[in-house]
């Protein structure tokens, strides 16, 4: 049944399409992406970079300054 799908759209015409769309939707869609690449990259990858980086920071400062490394999770090496 796929096959006889596949072969129907395979002869189906596709029109060419208007010239001068691609300008038309870029003009449109680009500030939109940059907006929301922006706003993603501000809200979501940011503060997760910020939250892992103290994390590790908070650490070094916590080894440092007792010696002992703390372990956190379930310890696979016994």
């Amino acid at each position: 049944m796929a096959s006889d799908l596949l072969q129907s759209l395979a002869n189906d015409q596709v029109p060419d399409r208007p010239h001068g769309m691609t300008r038309q939707v870029h003009e449109r869609l680009n500030p939109l992406l940059v907006t929301l690449h922006l706003a993603e990259f501000v809200l979501q990858t940011l503060p997760y970079a910020f939250f892992h980086f103290l994390r590790a920071l908070l650490g070094a400062c916590l080894f440092s300054l007792t010696g002992e490394f703390r372990n956190e999770g379930e310890n696979h090496g016994t």
